[in-house]
Formats: C-alpha cells, sequence, structure tokens
C-alpha cells in the first residue's frame, strides 16, 4: 500500500528570524513521506536566502513568491500553495509555529483506521521553543462523529483549536472551498467553519501536539483599524449564516460567544461602529445595557 502523501502549506511574510524553528519541526517528522509549500508574501528581510539554505538540503520544501495577480495577505498564500499542492492530506502551518516530531504519522494513522476526515491533537503556547505550556485537559480533546459535533461543542466549552491541529483530507476542503481572501482577521474561524461543516469522523489524537506561538504584541489578530473591525463582524455574520441554515437551536451557544467575543473586542474603541450594527448585537446590547444599569444603582 502507497503511503499517502502529506502537504503541509505555509504562507509567511518577513519571518526569517523564526521560520527556521518551523521547518526544523516540519524536517523532524517520524512520517517521511510530506511535501511542504512555503508561500511568501513579498517578504523583505533574509527569508528567500534562507529558504533557498533549506530547499537545497530537503528537495522536499518547495519554496514560491506570491504570484502578482493575487492578492496580498495570508489566505491568499494558502490558497495557492494548496493549488500547487499535491497531497491526499492537507496540514496548513503559520511559519512561527511547531509540529511535534511524530504529529503527522500519529495523526494520519487514526485517520486511515478510522477513515476519518480530520484529525486533531493537543496544543500549547511558547514564546521559547524548549519552554512551552500543554494544554493537557480540555473538554474539546475528543472524538466527534461530525465537524458539526465539534462547533456545537467550540459553544458549549469555549475552548478551540488552533487551525494547525488539523490535519485534513484533501477532498473536504475540495468541497468546503479554500480561504476567504479579503478577509483581514479571523479567517481561520471562517475558513474552518466551512471545512467542518463539511466534514464527517473527526478523530483526536492524545499522542501528539501542536505549539502557537504567543506574541508580546500580535498585530495579525489586534483589531487595529476600522477595517479590522468591520471585518471581525463580517466574518461572524457569514459563520453565523452558515450555521443558521444548518440549524440556528443546535449552534446557538457558539452562534452567542462569537457575538459576545466581537462586542467585547470592539466596544471601547469601536463603539460608533457597534451602535451601526445594532441588529446583529442585539443581545449584547440588551446584556450590557442591563449589567451598566444594574452597576449605576449598586454603586
Amino acid at each position: 500500500m502507497t503511503s499517502p502523501l502529506v502537504s503541509i502549506i505555509i504562507p509567511t511574510y518577513n519571518r526569517a528570524h523564526l521560520i527556521g524553528e518551523t521547518l526544523d519541526s516540519v524536517l523532524a517528522q517520524t512520517y517521511s513521506h510530506w511535501e511542504c509549500i512555503v508561500v511568501d508574501d513579498g517578504s523583505t528581510d533574509g527569508t528567500a536566502a534562507l529558504l533557498d539554505t533549506y530547499c537545497a538540503k530537503d528537495p522536499r520544501i518547495q519554496y514560491y513568491q506570491r504570484p502578482e495577480d493575487r492578492p496580498k495577505g495570508a489566505n491568499a498564500c494558502r490558497n495557492y500553495g494548496f493549488e500547487v499542492s499535491t497531497g491526499d492530506y492537507v496540514n496548513w502551518l503559520d511559519s512561527d509555529d511547531v509540529f511535534a516530531p511524530n504529529k503527522i504519522e500519529t495523526q494520519l494513522t487514526l485517520l486511515l483506521q478510522h477513515n476519518a476526515a480530520i484529525a486533531t491533537c493537543k496544543w500549547g503556547r511558547f514564546e521559547i521553543l524548549n519552554d512551552f505550556r500543554l494544554k493537557d485537559k480540555l473538554d474539546i480533546y475528543q472524538n466527534y462523529a461530525t465537524g458539526k459535533a465539534l462547533i456545537r461543542a467550540y459553544g458549549e466549552s469555549t475552548h478551540y483549536f488552533p487551525s494547525h491541529t488539523f490535519l485534513v483530507k484533501r477532498g473536504v476542503i475540495a468541497h468546503s472551498g479554500l480561504w476567504n481572501e479579503h478577509l483581514q482577521i479571523n479567517q481561520d474561524g471562517e475558513f474552518f467553519c466551512r471545512v467542518l461543516i463539511a466534514s464527517k469522523t473527526i478523530v483526536f489524537s492524545a499522542n501528539t501536539y501542536i505549539l502557537y506561538r504567543s506574541h508580546i504584541d500580535d498585530n495579525i489578530s489586534k483589531v487595529s483599524s476600522v477595517l479590522k473591525a468591520k471585518h471581525l463582524i463580517v466574518s461572524w455574520k457569514l459563520i453565523e449564516s452558515y450555521l443558521t441554515l444548518i440549524d440556528t437551536e443546535y449552534f446557538k451557544a457558539y452562534i452567542k460567544n462569537g457575538k459576545d467575543y466581537c462586542f467585547l473586542r470592539l466596544k471601547d474603541g469601536f463603539n460608533m461602529l457597534l451602535i451601526g450594527e445594532t441588529l446583529f448585537f442585539k443581545e449584547q446590547f440588551k446584556f450590557y445595557s442591563f449589567l451598566n444599569r444594574l452597576k449605576r444603582k449598586l454603586f
């Protein structure tokens, strides 16, 4: 039996000081039948020279520049990486995060044993590679009959999986559609909502993990502009539209948590934007209005 090819797709931009650790974690995989596709969003640091070294070291690593006719941004790089990839399974990985050495092998074994669509695993955070903290006990650390059941579990537990925990069967992505190249924030939430909706069996591996790098100043996830604030709202409007077409009540907690998250992140710096979305944030305005009245009475 031929071993399935796994495509590991990495978008990058000016991460020459970090991507080496990411690529080393790919090279350290105990499963050897993989291709690693790095797509550069126009780096101006030493990324190109560093990638030339890695490509010369191992031909399984491929380095591409984002085509000029594609919009700037990590999502376009992710999509282009998928388009040039040939793997039976796909794992996206950001250029500052890392895999455990047995990540691909352990998850792929479970996927094949259970004929599953997606494999997940434990995860943790780190700043220095050898000093990390795993989240050992999360309610979502289990198997699911469908991806929709995992989305529901997100809502019930408020836990989540970072995007590079997921090893995904290629056909699922072809069915769900690629990354939204226009969103500037919460791209992974919107994308993996569609992927999970399209997925059946999900298996969890307790014997491996991924690490998510914590940055002091996380500019990517920071709501740093009106445009990003608008895109955060748009991302959750899209997510709500996908889920309400299936079953509003089933996903009620997840949708509410998402709106709460948006509201709290935007209420101090982008209040006028929220006022323009009163209908979308109806429950949040009602709750926090009541909370403020209660505080005034008590204090």
